[in-house]
This record gives C-alpha cells, structure tokens and sequence, in this order.
C-alpha cells in the first residue's frame, strides 16, 4: 500500500471533540498518511516526504471524515416496493388488501427464502453504493429470523460481508426485533438467552445486542433482561425505543450504559439528562421519520441543549430504503431544524461514538485511522444543500483509495 499525501487542503473538516465550531475546520493544511493511519497534518514546507508517497492535489478539495452509519437493517431479502407505493394513499387496512404480506412479516418471509448468496451480494451492492456517497463505517443488525436458525445465519453472512467489502462492519443481534408467536414472548426471551446468545459469543458474530422496545413488542422490563443477558455474552446493549411511545426503554439504556439508543420521537426531557449522564449515546433517523411520516418527528434541540451525543443514521431496511447518508442529513436539517454543522458531526464522530469506535474513527486526527472522504465541492454545507448530488471525489478507507470518481 502507497502512503499518501493529501496536500493544501482548501478546507478540512477534523470533527475534534473539542471544535468550538462542531466540525473543527482548519483551510490550506496537508494529510500525511501511513500504514493505515493520519500521521501528521500541518503546512505542506513543514511535513517530510519522499518521491515513494502518492500526492493527491487538495487546494480545490473539502476533506471530511468518512460517514459512519450507526444503524441498519442492511441485509434482508426483497424489497417492499409495492407495499410503499400503495401505502402514498392507501390506509393500512387496504394496503395489506391490496399487498397481502407487509411489514416485519414480509421481510422476514423473503429474508428466510433468500439464499446465502442472495443475501451476500445484495448486501454487498448496498455496500458499494454507500461507499460512493462516503460511508465507510457501517453497523448492521439481524432481524428477519426471529428464529435460531435464520438469525444467525444473517450474523454469519453479515461476518461474511465483513471479507468482501473495504467497509468497517459491525454486527449486532437484534432476536428481539420482534418474538415468536407460537412460542410466547416469555419463552421466547428465555429461547434467545439460552438457545442462541452462546451461539453467538462462541462464533464471535455481534458486537452488540438489540432490542425493539415498544409497545406490542418488548416492555422495558423485558428488555433489561435480554440486554443483561447480552452483556453477560459480550454483547453491549443498544436499544430501539421511544418511537412510538414513551415506554421507559431509554431509562433501561442508560442504567445498562448502553452505546446508544434509537428512534426516541417520544423521549422525555428527564431522560435526556439520564442518557447524557451515563454517556448513551442517542441515534436520529430521519429517513424513517419521513417514510413513514411519523405523527410525531423526533425532536433534536433539547438533546443537543442539554449535551447528549447525537448520531445520524440511515436506518436503512426494506420499508425505508435509504442508503444515502447525506440525505438522511439533509432531512435532519430541514425536517427536523438541525444546523449543517451538527448533523456533520453526528455522521461522523457522532456514529462512531454510537459504536464505541471514537478512538479510531469518525474524525480527522493525527493517530486515527485514514478514513476520509474528498469532495470536489465548494462549500461543505453543499452535503445537505445540494439534495441527490453526489460531490464525492474519492473515498479513502484506512490509507486506501477504495473510491475514485
């Protein structure tokens, strides 16, 4: 591998944590980089290079750190295309007339009929075009099996994504996206704890366990004893929760010192301070918000008054199919009256605090790994402004060109 040079940067975006201004700009410095890693950034005349190192001319260039996706559903069989389109101007009861099978029982139905290899390479397509719009971190959960047998075979294909892509991937086991029917919920609780955790932690498949905490799935009870059960198998506890009700999940979270929770359009102010406290970390979807036109848009300006650590995610799934990372920052600021320095931030270090990475990624320091993203643009705000235009130039993932428009 070539260390590279990245040289007169017109403007960085470093995302310090300590950048009175979010994102930490800093205008006409260089990026040496090697083995993997950010070496030094300061003036071209001061840094020491030799004739061996690739110089990648910056002077026109914004360079930001790579997007880290914190939260999705990205393997899963086919899309429910039909389901959504009906949905435009259909009411539930007859798009489920008109469709038949929807929801959760649809993409666990052609999730557990797809084959290892369909799985794999759809995954893999989403993967790379998440990449062209400099995503270069990605969690991704199971989900669609609920089930010993299908939930860790999305684990095991999500281990082998892990092969084929340049990508960072993290696993997560989300058993507890919903339960088995026949079983009972109880049972099923204690199938998962029993049956499958140790599965998991023998084969080393999940970073971290999930759970969907909301009414008509998992109450917040229910939910401190699969997470704790989690830990106990190494898994560090994440949460679904408050998306549709104030249920008390976020509260479970913060006593567990989950890495983060998500949705939370239902979030109470006194939990804010308990998540903060305990350092959670709080995931944002716009994208689902907007899908599924949510009666009630999560709302980030208390979070972000109070100090908790905000993340973006795509939440990317088959009823919300989105893989852009800066749409899904586009629609935090306009929907959901975000400033385009926050919602940098919380693509980035925001995420990567989300999946405890923070030392490694999700900013531009000297230590970190190289993973960077330059953008032929004349202004980083065009990130959220120009909606569907892709201005990245080239990705780079630890030191690596992985990308090159």
């Amino acid at each position: 591998m070539k260390n590279l040079l990245l040289k007169d940067c017109k403007s960085i975006l470093t995302i310090r944590e300590d950048a009175d201004d979010l994102i930490g700009i800093i205008s006409n410095k260089s990026i040496l980089i090697e083995d993997e890693r950010i070496k030094r950034i300061a003036d071209y005349s001061k840094l020491d290079v030799d004739s061996k190192i690739e110089v990648i001319d910056c002077s026109n260039k914004i360079v930001m750190p790579g997007y880290v996706d914190s939260h999705t559903h990205l393997i899963f069989g086919k899309s429910r295309v039909d389901e959504y389109a009906a949905s435009l101007t259909m009411s539930a009861e007859d798009v489920k007339k008109a469709v038949g099978l929807v929801g959760l029982a649809s993409s666990m139905y052609s999730t557990k009929n797809a084959t290892d290899e369909e799985l794999l390479q759809t995954s893999l397509k989403k993967l790379n075009r998440m990449l062209k719009t400099g995503t270069t971190t990605v969690e991704i959960k199971s989900g669609y099996g609920i089930d010993k047998e299908n939930e860790l075979r999305q684990l095991r294909i999500i281990k082998e994504i892990k092969k084929h892509t340049p990508q960072t991937i993290l696993s997560t086991y989300l058993g507890a996206h919903y339960f088995d029917v026949e079983m009972g919920k109880e049972n099923y609780i204690q199938y998962m704890i029993d049956e499958v955790m140790p599965v998991v932690k023998e084969e080393n498949l999940a970073e971290f366990c999930d759970v969907w905490c909301d009414d008509g799935y998992y109450t917040a009870e229910d939910s401190r004893k699969i997470l704790s059960a989690g830990l106990e198998f190494g898994m560090l506890p994440t949460l679904h929760t408050e998306c549709y009700s104030a249920i008390g999940g976020a509260r479970v979270g913060a006593e567990l010192k989950a890495a983060n929770v998500g949705h939370l359009n239902y979030l109470e102010d006194e939990d804010i301070d308990v998540l903060r406290d305990n350092g959670v970390v709080g995931i944002l979807i716009p994208g689902t918000d907007f899908s599924v036109k949510h009666h009630r848009p999560f709302n980030p300006r208390p979070m972000i008054d109070k100090g908790l650590t905000i993340a973006i995610a795509t939440n990317l799934n088959p009823g919300n199919w989105i893989e852009s990372m800066p749409l899904a920052m586009a629609m935090a600021c306009r929907n959901h009256g975000m400033t385009p320095e926050e919602a940098i931030r919380a693509a980035t270090l925001g995420g990567a605090k989300a999946l405890k990475i923070e030392k490694d990624y999700g900013s531009i320091e000297e230590g970190k790994f190289a993973d960077i993203q330059i953008l032929e643009s004349d202004s980083y705000k065009n990130c959220i402004y120009k909606i569907g235009v892709n201005e990245v130039d080239k990705v780079i993932k630890k030191g690596k060109i992985v990308f090159e428009n």
